[in-house]
């Protein structure tokens, strides 16, 4: 193989996770992450790993912090806007209230919680009960083998 085909090949390969849903274009994900960032730190603004760390202090799943801001890219919607976060550079901020309000309330069990609603059974058309429902039933009383006459 010629090393044009190698690259080639290479290109086709997306190896890298994606962290978003399909229906995002790159455009809108690029117009998306150029609205997150900054050039500088927002006054009164802490690191987001502050934060994890103060939720594994509570016991605080960090999964449920990272839905609070928006998922890992912050692609999706904010559930308070005390978990807005911002780029600078690579590393993401969020304001100093994520560490009194935003921990009250990521400790709080109904924050963030979704009601399952479960599937209604199937309802079974003439089923057969018992142990056993694919056995032939058979009419009760003695069973007698019949030998052939010789």
């Amino acid at each position: 193989m010629s090393d044009e085909v190698k690259v080639a090949e290479k290109a086709e390969k997306k190896t890298r996770r994606q962290y978003r849903n399909d229906g995002w274009t790159e455009e809108q994900v690029t117009a998306r992450k150029a609205e997150l960032t900054r050039t500088e730190i927002p006054e009164g603004w802490v690191k987001l790993a502050e934060v994890a760390l103060k939720c594994r202090e509570n016991q605080i799943p960090i999964s449920k912090f990272v839905r609070a801001f928006g998922g890992d890219r912050g692609m999706g919607s904010v559930a308070d806007p005390v978990f807005q976060f911002v780029y600078v550079g690579r590393t993401r901020y969020v304001p100093a209230a994520a560490l009194t309000r935003g921990i009250q309330l990521l400790k709080d069990p109904a924050f963030l919680k979704t009601t399952r609603v479960r599937k209604p059974k199937a309802e079974k058309a003439d089923a057969e009960t018992g142990p056993v429902a694919s056995a032939k039933s058979e009419p009760q009383g003695r069973r007698v083998a019949v030998r052939p006459a010789k």
